[in-house]
């Protein structure tokens, strides 16, 4: 999908939808995923599209309905922006669908406004909680910035509540995780606690993870933890990029803990727009490992 920047002959018009594009380009980066709400029809193939406040007017293939929300990657920011649709089948009058819309928006409205934030805590490799209380700390100093999180786990709380009554997994976003990763959405599977008699390395925690990391690409990750140990399997956009992306894993995600890597595989077309999406569609299970740790 590519944004015209502007649809107008007057130049007051034009000027105004020049600045609109620009203030979008200098929000987002190359890799996020950003939502847009059509609100109408231009003309054929065209349509103006609401990116959180930021009305553009964007060439669209799919021709969507004026009402419907859509889910984007960003493509390129300059000279234009190019952006690509990933399309995500919504079951019809499923409620997780707009509970998964609204976390999404506020996910993406909360990263717009944080990029100093993340700019300082990606300078702290190194155990999370570090991160995590100076990303408190933070908050509690800027009360707009906190309240735009507190819209995003509020979103991600109804998420999970609708989760819970089917026993899908457990929705969560620590922003202070990976700083420098963007769209980030985790979903969790509990395992029983292991018995005295079991194994102490037995896998307690089945993790999906899913984000983009400027310039890396997207990425999703498939994680089987245990209080000491963690086997990771990578599936990237680009695989050759694998060793930067396992340095950057090794430093801010696993740096207490002993970690195995799978070779890392191409990341299907279809998982780019994130590990929520497939549950929007058919209501599944969180993907499983093949194998124990």
């Amino acid at each position: 999908m590519r944004i015209s920047g502007w649809g107008s002959n007057n130049s007051s018009d034009s000027r105004k939808e020049r600045e609109r594009s620009a203030a979008f380009q200098r929000r987002h980066r190359i890799g996020e995923r950003v939502t847009g709400r059509v609100l109408k029809r231009e003309r054929s193939g065209y349509a103006w599209v609401d990116f959180e406040g930021l009305e553009l007017l964007a060439n669209i293939q799919s021709d969507p309905e004026p009402g419907s929300r859509l889910l984007f990657q960003i493509i390129r920011l300059e000279p234009d922006i190019l952006l690509q649709e990933l399309h995500v089948a919504q079951a019809q009058g499923d409620p997780l669908g707009p509970a998964v819309n609204l976390f999404w928006a506020t996910r993406t409205r909360f990263e717009s406004a944080s990029t100093e934030l993340r700019k300082v805590l990606s300078a702290m490799p190194g155990p999370e909680q570090q991160r995590k209380v100076v990303f408190e700390l933070r908050l509690a100093e800027a009360s707009d910035l906190a309240h735009e999180f507190q819209l995003v786990i509020k979103a991600r709380d109804a998420v999970n509540a609708l989760l819970a009554t089917r026993g899908e997994g457990r929705l969560d976003y620590r922003p202070w995780l990976l700083p420098d990763a963007l769209s980030g959405e985790m979903l969790t599977v509990k395992r029983p606690e292991p018995s005295p008699a079991q194994d102490q390395g037995t896998a307690i925690e089945e993790t999906a993870f899913s984000f983009a990391l400027p310039p890396h690409g997207q990425c999703e990750m498939r994680l089987m933890v245990s209080p000491t140990t963690a086997t990771v399997r990578l599936f990237l956009e680009h695989t050759g990029l694998a060793p930067a992306f396992e340095k950057i894993l090794l430093s801010f995600l696993f740096s207490e803990k002993s970690v195995e890597f799978f070779t890392p595989t191409n990341l299907p077309p279809e998982a780019r727009a994130g590990v929520l999406a497939p549950q929007l569609s058919s209501g599944q299970a969180l993907p499983r490992f093949a194998r124990r740790i």
